[in-house]
């Protein structure tokens, strides 16, 4: 085995037991979240005294973030009101009795946790997607399991989108809005190709919602971004029937017509997707 390959390997067997945390994180996280916001209530409702009041505003903005992420789906999601509302609750929870102080604190810990330790990924830039680079042979399926490479781009200024499946609300809004602005894209002789390891059947299911030419293909086996160095060991969330456990990182790049990456993507924070807005740009430049 190659020095390298040992260096990967002793990485990836570091942060084994971090991937498999952040699996069941999410479960544990909104379980504490309404427990403490139903505690304050229960507080607040039985005559309680006034403090109660921290643990109701200490989970209230973990609440909204969740909601903004699963519900409202927005690209972008600042948890920073989650950082303030635990914050606050919990100076407020202490500021009385000391129940709700300790209520409130648990809010404080998971909101931190996801914040500052779930959120994050970590990632390492890969090398094969930086500026002026061009983009390795990869290989791909189509939606009917037919090989599509890389190679066969070329030609045409490519708009190539790494996303983790059907069950990302983030990943839905960006293909979602990458549809809506499909003519721009294509008025500048551009095309767009979406890239998943989910299965054939996800990835029809979601490209049937909308109307337009976008192409769908397949990361059997996640290889092109293990091959790329995008690929996100344990990121799937435990209990989601039908994904494996690992999936890719969400990663957006421009090619020009030559294979060339233009402008690329690395977020290393899943609640932060670029605006679509930024891809024209630089396609308007090509």
């Amino acid at each position: 085995m190659r020095e390298e390959e040992r260096a990967d390997m002793s990485v990836g067997l570091q942060n084994d037991w971090q991937a498999k945390i952040k699996r069941v994180f999410v479960a544990p996280l909104m379980v504490v979240t309404v427990t403490v916001l139903v505690v304050g209530i229960g507080g607040l409702s039985g005559g309680g005294v006034w403090n109660w009041w921290g643990p109701v505003i200490a989970a209230s903005g973990m609440l909204i973030v969740l909601g903004l992420i699963g519900v409202a789906r927005f690209r972008v999601v600042n948890a920073s009101p989650a950082v303030v509302s635990a914050t606050v609750g919990t100076v407020l929870g202490f500021a009385g009795a000391v129940a709700p102080g300790i209520a409130s604190l648990a809010s404080l810990v998971a909101t931190f946790l996801y914040v500052f330790w779930y959120s994050p990924n970590a990632r390492t830039p890969s090398a094969a997607l930086v500026v002026g680079a061009v983009l390795p042979d990869i290989e791909l399926r189509d939606l009917d399991g037919e090989v599509v490479r890389s190679a066969d781009w070329l030609g045409r200024a490519t708009i190539l989108m790494f996303y983790r499946g059907n069950w990302c609300p983030l990943c839905n809004v960006q293909v979602k809005e990458l549809a809506a602005g499909y003519r721009d894209i294509e008025a500048l002789g551009a095309q767009v190709v979406l890239v998943s390891p989910q299965s054939a059947e996800h990835s029809r299911d979601l490209a049937d919602k909308f109307d337009a030419p976008m192409v769908f293909l397949v990361d059997a086996g996640n290889a092109a971004a293990r091959q790329i160095g995008i690929q996100h060991p344990g990121g799937t969330p435990l209990g989601l029937v039908g994904y494996d456990s690992e999936t890719v990182l969400p990663t957006a790049v421009v090619l020009d017509a030559t294979g060339v990456v233009r402008y690329a993507d690395q977020t290393d924070n899943y609640r932060f997707r670029p605006d679509p807005s930024q891809f024209l740009e630089v396609l308007e430049k090509l």
